[in-house]
């Protein structure tokens, strides 16, 4: 027989059962990333906790009044390239440069050389326009996080270079991308907040010994400016470059 004791004990154990399931799967979704940039020497570290569940940064830590007075500055830098990438890693170097020929230019340092545009190209470098030239990288990018649900729209196969101004019914929709290429090749690729290749970019730098890499949730990647903590590269891009070469 239970009395009125052992059924208040009795649901004070399930209750705290069910609690710590909760709390066990809460703590599944919750991924602490650490971002240690350089600003032109200047080093300084942030720890974001992502509810990848909601999508949302729960906290922010570290130094942040760096971090506030480099991005929120009205002149905040434009390009973030992420250094020494490995896919779904949760501590990322992050070089950050006011200008993305700046990043173009640290690309070449690390490559050894870089695709120069055509004069043709370079009339049009920033104008809203797609460019094409065939080769051997091939590049996907998805809807969803995880490679999920390709934009098939806009996969690139075979291209040394492509640059497309307007992603159309894919604008602000990316959430994850990869490239694949030979041995041998590099690849790099930028993508752009805004259509005709304008605002803040996010870069990465595939070096010649991967066949192939990706970034499997972009939701992990904080854009600048005042509330850079608030907002990640999820659903953000609208027009982009890739090479491989």
């Amino acid at each position: 027989m239970i009395t009125s004791c052992d059924k208040e004990e009795l649901n004070i154990e399930e209750s705290s059962i069910e609690e710590a399931k909760n709390f066990e799967n809460k703590a599944t979704e919750i991924v602490e990333i650490t971002h240690n940039y350089d600003y032109y020497g200047e080093k300084f570290k942030i720890l974001y906790v992502l509810d990848t569940k909601e999508s949302q940064i729960l906290k922010v830590d570290g130094d942040v009044q760096i971090a506030e007075r480099i991005f929120g500055k009205e002149d905040a830098p434009q390009g973030l390239f992420f250094e020494d990438y490995k896919e779904g890693d949760t501590t990322i170097n992050v070089k950050v440069f006011k200008t993305n020929n700046e990043v173009d230019g640290y690309v070449e340092k690390l490559a050894g050389d870089f695709p120069k545009e055509t004069s043709e190209q370079q009339v049009t470098k920033e104008a809203c326009v797609d460019g094409s030239i065939n080769g051997s990288g091939t590049f996907y990018f998805y809807y969803h996080i995880n490679y999920v649900t390709e934009m098939t729209g806009i996969r690139r196969t075979n291209k040394y270079y492509y640059k497309d101004w307007n992603l159309g019914i894919y604008n602000d929709h990316m959430s994850s991308l990869r490239v694949t290429k030979p041995w041998g090749r590099r690849a790099y690729i930028r993508l752009y907040q805004h259509s005709c290749y304008n605002g803040r970019t996010l870069n990465f730098y595939s070096p010649y010994y991967q066949t192939s890499v990706g970034a499997r949730d972009l939701r992990r990647y904080r854009l600048s400016g005042w509330w850079f903590w608030k907002k990640s590269w999820n659903d953000k891009t609208s027009s982009y470059r890739v090479w491989a070469w």
